[in-house]
């Protein structure tokens, strides 16, 4: 989102020369024009403010986020497996159990459109929300299939869900795989130490 708001930016400022000319017909300026225009452009694509609800058809990037329209969605009180994650299974053989998550998120919502109720700021770009399908949270649904880990704290509900996903070692669950949260938390330490 910031890129194409950068994007956005660099053309308007591009056309400026352009746009703040008077018209020579009537002689006016066309800088409320422009202003209108950027305005119009940059809360469009803003971040969605506490109470709104995002509402439309997803595309899942990986079994914890979404894009829904043009803005990154982090499912709130869960940690799932990134899209390049690879855990084992009960043979220790490798799968790619990232992948695994966000197929099965994206066969859960199908065509349904989704609702989404922020919830805080998420990783990067990703505000945090509450999705659903109907009356079926997709972050309880993910943490009940295994596919997903809770955050305690912030999601106790999802609990009891986890416990009972891993008492059948359904999902992660059926064998070896590194906390999300820790494998997220671990790359951000890595980008940041390369950047300095």
């Amino acid at each position: 989102m910031s890129l194409f708001v950068g994007i956005l930016l660099a053309c308007a400022a591009g056309l400026a020369g352009t746009l703040l000319c008077p018209d020579d017909k009537a002689g006016r300026s066309r800088l409320p024009l422009l202003a209108a225009l950027l305005a119009g452009g940059l809360s469009w694509h803003a971040p969605a403010r506490a109470g709104e609800i995002l509402r439309g058809p997803a595309q899942v990037i990986d079994g914890g986020t979404l894009r829904v329209g043009t803005r990154a969605v982090s499912l709130f009180g869960i940690a799932a497996p990134e899209a390049d994650a690879t855990c084992a299974d009960a043979q220790d053989r490798p799968y790619p159990c990232g992948r695994d998550a966000a197929q099965a998120l994206a066969e859960r919502i199908g065509g349904a459109a989704v609702a989404c109720e922020p919830r805080g700021h998420g990783t990067g770009d990703a505000a945090t929300a509450l999705c659903r399908v109907g009356d079926a949270d997709l972050g309880a649904w993910m943490v009940a299939q295994g596919l997903a880990l809770p955050d305690r704290d912030v999601a106790p509900d999802y609990a009891a869900a986890a416990d009972r996903a891993w008492g059948r070692r359904l999902g992660l669950w059926s064998g070896v795989f590194q906390d999300p949260a820790e494998r997220r938390g671990r790359r951000a330490a890595a980008s940041l130490g390369a950047a300095g």
